[in-house]
């Protein structure tokens, strides 16, 4: 079994200058983005009951507070979504803080078309294949 990239849904923290963009290349992935401006905005979407294969966060927050707080929101989601992590610079400690705390993965800006739309393809298969919902994405 297989699934297209148009049912690929996308929830990410994105600043708000930059999201009519942002949500512009996402469907031009043929992916389906829902954007928000702040991890406190997280929380409604995630408890709607809607299913999110990737979530795309930001590596920093104003309040380190809320990263416990989103991490626990989306640990409980089942299917879990793979959680993405953009960085204007990653370091070790924060890939691997990512990846310790059960995230998919860190990318790294500037997030070319191209990179956003092969990290994005490559964490919504592992959330697939957790999932058992696919074998791969077309």
């Amino acid at each position: 079994m297989s699934k297209r990239a148009e049912q690929i849904r996308i929830l990410a923290v994105i600043n708000p200058e930059l999201q009519g963009r942002f949500g512009d290349r996402i469907r031009s992935f043929g992916m389906v983005p829902v954007l928000v401006s702040s991890a406190m905005q997280l929380a409604p979407h995630i408890r709607a009951g809607e299913t999110y294969h990737v979530v795309l966060l930001p590596a920093s927050l104003p309040n380190t507070d809320d990263w416990w707080a989103i991490w626990g929101e989306l640990m409980i989601l089942r299917p879990r979504p793979a959680i993405l992590v953009y960085a204007q610079t990653a370091t070790f400690q924060l890939w691997s803080g990512v990846l310790d705390a059960g995230g998919y993965d860190v990318i790294v800006e500037p997030l070319t078309d191209e990179k956003l739309k092969e990290a994005l393809l490559r964490a919504a298969q592992s959330c697939f294949s957790r999932s058992g919902e696919m074998e791969e994405l077309e």
